[in-house]
C-alpha cells in the first residue's frame, strides 16, 4: 500500500494509537502534526511524498550554541548511535534549526511506521539531554 496522511492518521485512530500514546493531532494539507503529551508537548510531523514518509522533530536553534560547528562535529561524530534517525540543519523560518528525522518508503507497513515514530520520540531525548549542558546559557554557568 502506497501511504498517503490521510491513510497514515485513519490506521493510527483505527489501531487506537492516538489514545494509547496521549497524542492529538493536527491533519493538514501537506502534514500530519502530532503531540506527545506525555512528552513534555513533543510537536513530531509526519510528512509524505511519492516514496517515500517522513517523520521530524526540531530540536534546537543552531545559535543556541556559542560554537555551533563544534556541536556539528559532535552530532555528526555520534547519530549512528540513534537507532533509526538521522540529524540534520534545516532552515525553519530563516533560522538554522538541527532536526532529527527517519524516513521510511511509502511501502513500509503500519508497524513499522509506529516504530520509527516511537523510537524518534526516544531518541529526541537522548538527543536533547546530550546537548542541553552546552546550550550558550548552561555552558556560561560551567
Amino acid at each position: 500500500m502506497d501511504w498517503t496522511l490521510e491513510r497514515i492518521h485513519e490506521s493510527f485512530d483505527e489501531r487506537g494509537f492516538y489514545d494509547a500514546n496521549n497524542v492529538s493531532f493536527d491533519l493538514e494539507s501537506t502534514s500530519l502534526l502530532l503531540t506527545f503529551h506525555n512528552f513534555g508537548e513533543l510537536p513530531i510531523v509526519i510528512a509524505v511524498s511519492d516514496k517515500q514518509v517522513l517523520v521530524e522533530v526540531a530540536l534546537v536553534e543552531r545559535h543556541e550554541f556559542d560554537n555551533p560547528s563544534e556541536i556539528d562535529y559532535l552530532l555528526l561524530t555520534t547519530h549512528k548511535y540513534l537507532p533509526l534517525s538521522t540529524i540534520a540543519i534545516q532552515s525553519i523560518n530563516s533560522v538554522d534549526w538541527y532536526v532529527l528525522f527517519g524516513a521510511l518508503s511509502t511501502q513500509s507497513r503500519i508497524e513499522v511506521i509506529i516504530e520509527e515514530l516511537m523510537q524518534l520520540v526516544s531518541n529526541t531525548f537522548n538527543v536533547i539531554d546530550t546537548l542541553e549542558p552546552l546550550y550558550k546559557f548552561n555552558a556560561k554557568a560551567i
